[in-house]
């Protein structure tokens, strides 16, 4: 039919930028390093994050070092998944460390660090773990973190917090006996936003005097956890045994967004000769928008734009006529969240170079192209449709 023509040669564009609304618990994934597993810093090993909804999501664990003159710790060779180091409720970590030959020098080289990769196969978001027991013996260690995120080319500074409030930097912190410091700072440290270093005393076990939690808002592939033993202070000259441990990890899908567009005659009665796709009758466009991803859309991030073909007219009035003053485009919002108020609706009158074009009422030859940007930031699992009229010439 004409209207089938019509809907082929259209052309449609969806344009998104999901960040940081948050996704709700059962879409989250997570993994916790269980049980008691002997790995090999030369190797690299696939795990599998699941959701409460049965969903899964594998990520890949690899390790690279350098300078280490003994991987055991305690009589254990690390790294291993065990007990050695664990979190506050008893929970088992995926511990890496031994004794490095010196201390290093700098944090972000490849001597005298030991580097530990998660990377995935899609960009995931909001990538969370904690590191435990990070901490400082006189003249033996002192541990000393470097944590990064990346998605292609570009590369993100995590947010670091400790369960003793994120003031762990250049001021005083809320519990005196936490033994992490975190940057930025200068003094006495020198600490990026990247960092983490102890500088008291914590239990290995069942303790969060030296917890760190790493998050990542924006989408990553992969997350680089560097650690090494900070440069020798006044009075030090030794370097001993340290690790540390990596516990439950949690990330987020990314949305995945996609549009469907089609189109009926808008006049349906029976017997009515506007119920064909005929010149001087009008049709019903729908545009369909499906986030089937298990993340939020943020808001005011989905932009719509769609370019009228030579032989449509664009009808400026109520697309409902039992509905006064509902305007042009009719939205069957669902259950997403999403709303689109006038300041929403932009029409171009040159192929879509501009979309500043104020349109007259009724019928409008001069509109050849509509963007549309719902606000609201639509929700995981969830569609919206948009609907407006055009008459055929």
């Amino acid at each position: 039919m004409h209207g089938r023509h019509l809907l082929a040669a259209l052309p449609l564009l969806l344009a998104s930028v999901p960040a940081s609304a948050a996704c709700d618990a059962n879409n989250t994934y997570g993994y916790a390093f269980s049980g008691s597993t002997a790995l090999n810093y030369a190797n690299s090993y696939n795990y599998t994050a699941s959701n409460p909804l049965g969903a899964t999501r594998a990520f890949t664990v690899g390790f690279t070092t350098n300078g280490l003159s003994s991987n055991q710790v305690n009589s254990q060779a690390l790294p291993r998944i065990g007990n050695l180091i664990t979190t506050s409720t008893g929970a088992n970590t995926l511990v890496i460390g031994g004794i490095f030959s010196g201390r290093t020098a700098s944090i972000t080289s490849a001597t005298r660090v030991i580097t530990v990769t998660f990377t995935f196969a899609q960009p995931i978001r909001d990538f969370t773990f904690t590191v435990h027991d990070i901490d400082y013996t006189l003249d033996q260690y002192r541990d000393w973190f470097y944590i990064s995120g990346a998605n292609g080319a570009a590369t993100y500074t995590p947010t670091l917090v400790t369960p003793h409030g994120t003031n762990n930097g250049s001021g005083a912190r809320v519990n005196g006996n936490s033994s992490v410091r975190l940057g930025p700072g200068t003094t006495p440290f020198n600490l990026t936003a990247h960092q983490a270093l102890g500088v008291g005393a914590s239990d290995n076990n069942n303790v969060d005097d030296g917890d760190v939690t790493a998050s990542f808002a924006e989408p990553v592939t992969s997350v680089t956890v560097r650690y090494g033993n900070y440069p020798y202070q006044s009075g030090e000259d030794t370097t001993g045994q340290q690790a540390t441990g990596i516990s439950r990890i949690a990330f987020c899908p990314m949305p995945n967004v996609a549009i469907a567009k089609s189109s009926a005659p808008y006049v349906t009665t029976a017997g009515s000769p506007d119920r064909f796709n005929a010149p001087g009758s009008d049709v019903a466009y729908s545009l369909t928008v499906t986030n089937s991803g298990g993340s939020p859309v943020d808001a005011s991030t989905l932009v719509l734009t769609d370019l009228l073909p030579t032989n449509m007219t664009f009808y400026n009035g109520d697309y409902n006529a039992s509905s006064p003053g509902m305007g042009p485009f009719e939205l069957v919002a669902g259950s997403s969240g999403v709303t689109l108020p006038a300041g929403g609706r932009a029409y171009s009158n040159n192929n879509g170079s501009t979309y500043t074009y104020t349109p007259s009422a009724g019928y409008d030859a001069n509109v050849d192209g509509v963007r549309l940007t719902p606000t609201g930031s639509m929700a995981a699992n969830s569609s919206f449709t948009i609907r407006f009229r055009a008459r055929v010439n």
